[in-house]
């Protein structure tokens, strides 16, 4: 166990103390492989807040990241901040209490599967490739209609046994 670890605490320490608010900025290069691509992660914060009870700890943590991403219609880069909470309970037959992979874990969760640069984003053309958001093209995209996967498509008629 790395005792000079930030992000493990030592379960004695707390008790004693009753609670602990621990505030951290670590270094994105530790969890830059959660994500797609490199450098997507621009800026990661730890809020930690450590409550003794009888016989546990009760860990309620947040963590806030910087996301440089982009967007599933036009294809432009973004950055977005997130966040998401957790709570764990250690008990007290724990020496150390590790909260690495509970930060990991809640980091690599914070990107959304999608994400726009707006709600009211136009997207790219389908014909030319352009991003509607900055210029307008005179392509005539034909929109299918729901089976026109079927069109042209020729099938066979099968007389039935005993008629002809």
């Amino acid at each position: 166990m790395q005792e000079t670890d930030p992000l493990i605490f030592k379960y004695a320490d707390i008790m004693e103390e009753g609670s602990l608010n621990v505030r951290l900025e670590p270094a994105v290069a530790g969890y830059a492989d959660l994500f797609d691509r490199p450098g997507m992660l621009k800026k990661l914060s730890l809020e930690l807040d450590f409550s003794a009870g009888v016989d546990s700890i009760l860990l309620t943590g947040r963590v806030s990241a910087e996301l440089e991403m982009v967007c599933s219609r036009c294809a432009e880069p973004l950055t977005r901040s997130f966040d998401d909470s957790f709570d764990e309970v250690y008990p007290d037959t724990v020496e150390y209490i590790d909260t690495r992979e509970v930060i990991r874990e809640t980091t690599g969760l914070l990107a959304p599967i999608k994400v726009l640069c707006s709600e009211s984003c136009k997207g790219r053309c389908l014909v030319c490739g352009i991003n509607r958001n900055k210029q307008v093209c005179a392509c005539k995209a034909e929109k299918p209609g729901a089976f026109g996967a079927f069109e042209g498509l020729k099938l066979e008629t099968r007389k039935k046994p005993g008629k002809e």
